[in-house]
């Protein structure tokens, strides 16, 4: 074998121990990237929940990264750093990037990453997104995680629909006492600040915060507030608008809202009592009539009926194509 070819021979081998190992001997796989897991921090239990969370604007809102991690290293500490931002916010918002805090680190607890949570106060009414990104040991960084925080106005009245069924467009109603559904007196997606009271005066006048229409990733929510109730009986309904799905030529979706009545923060019905539901799962075009709210005595009294659209008198939208339109 002449010279060149023992050098070129000499290189191969080197690139092979190269390729197969290291120093140490060992072959080792390429590293995984962390994965970023952006919850809130509001107590709930289901993480699906928990990308989804409201604050009374003006307090915090904590967000929580715990459950991030780092694959190449599950079941041991391992060093992940947190990047918090915001992906998106109300345009008269002026919190910017830094605004989001993490705490400081205790040294008296070793076995908590306290960097891990982070929180911000919101300014200003609206949908805030943030994504998180976390880097492992490594520096390697996670693809984006997204959380939503939702700034709602503190009211003395508050009634809040929820629901988790995708494609079900459902719309909230608070009727005036003397007031009547789809007429005078009903503040709904259509009429979402109607004048109740003393024209000179917003504060007896509902508002409509939120109108979510089950496209989308959920949980869904609406709400509406309001501040100064006139002596009386509110009544809360719910109506199955749309069935998405059914527009679509799709199977129906049945939908399993809740609700929650609270007074300056409170729940007003008895805690032992379960949240109010419907008696089953509703249809496109179904009525919740849920509940009555009693001011100024400031009580909930249920009745957990279902009903039609067109029974109670709504009128025809959507074309009269039955797709959710109460015509049916």
């Amino acid at each position: 074998m002449n010279r060149t070819a023992l050098i070129a021979t000499a290189l191969g081998l080197l690139t092979f121990a190269s390729a197969c190992g290291n120093d140490d001997g060992l072959r080792r796989l390429p590293n995984e990237l962390p994965i970023a897991i952006a919850l809130i921090d509001n107590g709930q239990e289901n993480a699906a929940e928990q990308r989804l969370g409201y604050v009374i604007q003006g307090e915090l809102a904590t967000l929580d990264a715990s459950s991030s991690f780092d694959p190449d290293n599950e079941g041991v500490a391992t060093a992940l750093t947190y990047q918090w931002a915001f992906d998106a916010q109300p345009d008269d918002s002026l919190l910017v990037d830094e605004d989001i805090v993490a705490p400081e680190d205790d040294p008296e607890t070793p076995d908590v990453d306290e960097g891990a949570w982070a929180s911000f106060t919101p300014d200003t009414l609206g949908t805030y997104r943030l994504q998180l990104i976390v880097t492992d040991d490594d520096g390697d960084l996670s693809t984006p995680a997204i959380v939503v925080v939702v700034s709602s106005p503190a009211s003395n009245l508050l009634v809040q629909l929820d629901w988790e069924d995708t494609q079900a467009d459902l719309d909230l109603h608070l009727i005036a006492p003397d007031g009547s559904y789809f007429g005078t007196g009903d503040c709904f997606s259509w009429d979402p600040n109607p004048n109740w009271g003393d024209g000179e005066l917003a504060s007896d006048n509902p508002v409509l915060g939120y109108d979510d229409d089950g496209e989308g990733q959920g949980p869904y929510r609406e709400s509406i507030s309001l501040d100064a109730p006139v002596d009386g009986d509110y009544e809360v309904w719910v109506h199955y608008f749309n069935d998405h799905s059914l527009t679509l030529g799709n199977s129906p979706v049945a939908a399993s809202p809740s609700l929650t009545v609270t007074v300056f923060g409170e729940a007003i019905w008895d805690e032992s009592l379960p949240t109010p539901t419907p008696s089953s799962p509703m249809v496109a075009g179904d009525v919740w009539k849920a509940g009555v709210i009693s001011w100024p005595a400031r009580s909930w009294a249920p009745l957990n009926l279902l009903s039609d659209h067109a029974a109670e008198g709504g009128p025809n939208y959507n074309g009269g194509d039955g797709a959710g339109d109460g015509s049916n």
